[in-house]
């Protein structure tokens, strides 16, 4: 019974997830027309990180990412992998891929090829990040994590230390005359937080800044700066020097505050008592419970004089403006800065003061509540990328008994439809956030007679958190690529963070395989991890188990471990994913970068692992059954299906290598080695065996090129060569991205390879040219590329002349 209830009450959460935003997408055929290879990338921004996870079409393999840890830009080096469908050498069109959540961190996200037959997915960041990438259990997955650099760590959620305590503003503009209030109403109209005016007296004058704030936390100042700088370019993040033309403790009208306890009231305890009541309350405060904090605190402010008297006063005022209570928070910081005026924290107690005056200053809010932390906050976007392909084909027959097609012609064409919505409401103790990611394909052309329009579904979900309570919880479709989760699944998430470096986590569901299928309740999951992030240390590291049934027989059942290690000089990020029923890795990685003396960086990427995933449903795999349950009735035992399972899943090892290094300012030299191998299967159940393949050794070097020409631009010149079991494939490629002003830029690209296939010593060589043309201003992106390909193969029995030519034309407008 215990069983039937879970699963219905799965069935309601994953039904959520379609329901919620009117799709009802039946499972279908592979599209046959243009491929997209990015299904979405999402983005969830905490305090102090953002992670960024990619759910791609099909599976990818990491090759590299340059620059190493920091920049304004990322590209990271995909090579797809044989279920992809894309040729050694071969051509890729650029696309937009859906974006959820990263419009104020993400200037833009494409797919390109610098290296023919690789993916480039480029990131553009609004400002300069500091960024770790690696690669989770499943090959269709992978994650980017942006951290603070003044942290130099991530943490999924963040405490503030009692003991750091500022205020942050953004100073939009400065003048030597007063502003009239239409200026501020215009600021808080355009920025959705509280607009004021401060002075200062620079060099002798003085001066009147037009500012938005306060803000407590430095990652939603930052939020607002980026929105900021398209209405104020000279703006610019205030760190604590907001006077607000009135010095704390001094006289400002603060109304009737409420009274605080008298000093001495209570009899006199001992030293050991009030040290450890000192302590009972700095843990109580971490842990959230403020009302326990202000319990014994106050019990503290009651006592006569003692050498800590001070910290539990400002620890008092701290618990207080947590809890929501700020007219007394105001009274016991002005009682901190009345008693002990040249204490240690004064200063810090100083800017907390203004910064709950500036929240309560007359006009402040112009007559609102602040949409900063009350108010709801859309952003999204819309975006279409239409692409057109066309490829012919011409024999040139000389071997007269040759049987071959004399030509072949395909024309296709898409029209790929995305909109994305995250609405999210920040509160004195709830925040939600509601997010949708769907679209629409409709696919024109030579598809073999099939209907190949979809409609995905990638994202739909709703969250909830405390942070009172340190709980979150968000239901319906949604994607985690790491401590056991794969990918996107529908069903319901849960954390908890019970201290201040530990959290643990549930999660329950359905996975997703692909976004245009509705929900799939024969596969059902459970995973619990557990995350510690020590302070002020530079690692962190969560352990994890999962199970999985499909057809309530056991799919998977695995436990493992995720740790990072991340300092200026070096970044390691660690796997293991072991299924304890099938004893087997299904990943065993380590990728890092470390920093060598004369400018070198290594990067370095090392893994083992089943492909795919190693789950009893692989036992499918090259039989006619779809399910288990058929299955069954030819191989009659569990063990039998479970032998299946294992013949059908190889074992894959990649290894790469990175070594790049800055040449004088303007150019990067980066060079990369890779071998991957890919084990034999078995040949129980009646499927053939599969050949072990060879070791496949890709070797390339790149040089990075910026403001070689104009200032702004971006060159690369790459040579590759890989030698596979298919083909042995050299190519050359150029790509450069010029600006043509400062909001248009053209980028011309050219590729040659040259290819020897395997299977009849044939050649190949193919001219690959294509130009990119795109536009960004604000949120509104415009793209378009047109490209094509001029080949030959020459074959004992023919000569084949491929031509091919591509248009797509995309658009993105965010708001």
């Amino acid at each position: 019974m215990r069983h039937l209830s879970t699963s219905r009450v799965l069935q309601l959460v994953a039904l959520f997830a379609f329901t919620c935003c009117g799709a009802g997408a039946k499972a279908q055929a592979t599209a046959a027309g243009p491929q997209r290879f990015v299904d979405i990338v999402e983005l969830t921004d905490h305090d102090d990180q953002a992670d960024i996870a990619i759910v791609f079409t099909c599976s990818v393999r990491y090759v590299t990412h340059l620059p190493t840890d920091e920049g304004k830009e990322l590209r990271i080096e995909l090579q797809p992998l044989p279920d992809c469908n894309v040729s050694p050498g071969a051509q890729i069109a650029g696309e937009l891929p859906p974006l959820s959540g990263g419009e104020k961190i993400i200037s833009a996200v494409r797919v390109e090829s610098d290296v023919p037959g690789q993916l480039a997915l480029v990131f553009s960041w609004r400002k300069a990040e500091r960024f770790v990438v690696a690669q989770g259990v499943d090959p269709r997955g992978l994650r980017v994590r942006l951290i603070d650099r003044a942290r130099g760590r991530g943490k999924i959620i963040i405490n503030e230390s009692s003991d750091n305590i500022s205020s942050f503003a953004i100073n939009l503009e400065s003048q030597p005359s007063k502003f009239d209030p239409g200026a501020m109403a215009l600021a808080h109209d355009r920025l959705g937080a509280a607009a004021y005016v401060s002075e200062a007296v620079v060099d002798g004058d003085k001066w009147y800044r037009l500012r938005v704030g306060p803000f407590e936390k430095r990652a939603n100042a930052e939020t607002v700066l980026t929105k900021a700088l398209s209405f104020y370019p000279r703006a610019w993040l205030a760190v604590g020097d907001d006077i607000l033309t009135n010095e704390a403790g001094g006289p400002v009208d603060e109304g009737n505050l409420p009274a605080v306890q008298k000093i001495g009231s209570d009899p006199a305890a001992d030293a050991a008592t009030l040290k450890k009541l000192l302590a009972e309350s700095r843990a109580v405060l971490s842990a959230r419970d403020y009302a326990g904090a202000i319990s014994r605190l106050t019990k503290l402010q009651r006592q006569s004089e003692f050498p800590e008297r001070a910290q539990a006063q400002e620890l008092l005022g701290l618990a207080r403006e947590r809890a929501g209570q700020f007219a007394h928070a105001k009274a016991e910081y002005e009682e901190y800065l009345r008693r002990y005026p040249k204490g240690d924290a004064a200063e810090r107690v100083a800017n907390r003061l203004r910064t709950l005056r500036a929240a309560s200053a007359k006009g402040h809010e112009t007559g609102q509540a602040s949409a900063q932390q009350n108010g709801w906050q859309f952003s999204g976007g819309f975006a279409q990328q239409a692409r057109l392909d066309n490829t012919s084909v011409k024999n040139d027959v000389v071997d007269p008994n040759a049987t071959v097609p004399l030509s072949a012609k395909t024309n296709t064409s898409a029209l790929f439809n995305d909109v994305d919505l995250l609405a999210r409401r920040r509160g004195g103790r709830f925040d939600m956030m509601a997010r949708v990611s769907a679209g629409y394909a409709k696919t024109f052309g030579d598809v073999g007679g099939l209907s190949s329009d979809t409609k995905r579904v990638s994202t739909a979900s709703f969250e909830l958190a405390d942070r009172s309570l340190g709980l979150l919880a968000r239901l319906g479709r949604q994607t985690r690529n790491g401590n056991g989760v794969l990918g996107t699944f529908d069903g319901l998430f849960l954390s908890y963070q019970f201290r201040p470096s530990w959290d643990v986590t549930a999660t329950v569901g359905y996975p997703v395989e692909r976004s245009d299928q509705s929900v799939k309740s024969d596969r059902r999951f459970e995973t619990v991890s557990l995350s510690y992030t020590p302070p002020n240390a530079h690692w962190d590291a969560s352990v994890f188990g999962t199970t999985q049934t499909f057809e309530r027989i056991k799919d998977r059942q695995a436990v493992g471990l995720e740790a990072r290690y991340l300092i200026p000089t070096l970044s390691v990020v660690a796997l293991i994913d072991y299924d304890t029923f099938y004893k087997s890795f299904n990943t065993a990685s380590v990728l890092g970068t470390v920093q060598l003396p004369a400018r070198w960086s290594l990067s370095f990427d090392v893994e083992h692992r089943n492909s795919p995933v190693l789950t009893t449903r692989n036992a499918l795999i090259g039989q006619p059954d779809t399910t288990l349950a058929a299955l069954q009735t030819v191989f009659t035992t569990l063990d039998e299906i479970y032998r299946l399972a294992r013949d059908r899943t190889p074992v894959t090892t990649n290894y790469s290598l990175t070594a790049s290094r800055p040449l004088g300012e303007r150019f990067q030299f980066s060079t990369t080695v890779s071998s991957s191998q890919t084990g034999a299967t078995g040949d129980f159940g009646g499927v053939p065996a599969q050949l072990a393949s060879g070791q496949n050794l890709t070797y390339q070097a790149q040089i990075y090129g910026s403001s070689v020409w104009h200032r702004g631009d971006f060159n690369v010149v790459s040579i590759a060569y890989s030698n596979t079991d298919t083909a042995k494939v050299a190519s050359l490629g150029i790509t450069t991205r010029f600006p043509l002003n400062d909001f248009w830029r053209i980028g011309p690209r050219l590729s040659v390879d040259r290819r020897t296939l395997a299977s009849d010593g044939s050649t190949e060589t193919d001219m690959l040219p294509s130009v990119l043309l795109d536009y960004q201003h604000g949120r509104r992106l415009l793209q378009f590329e047109t490209g094509g390909q001029i080949g030959k193969r020459d074959t004992t029995a023919q000569t084949q002349n491929v031509k091919r030519y591509y248009l797509s034309l995309a658009y993105r407008l965010s708001f």
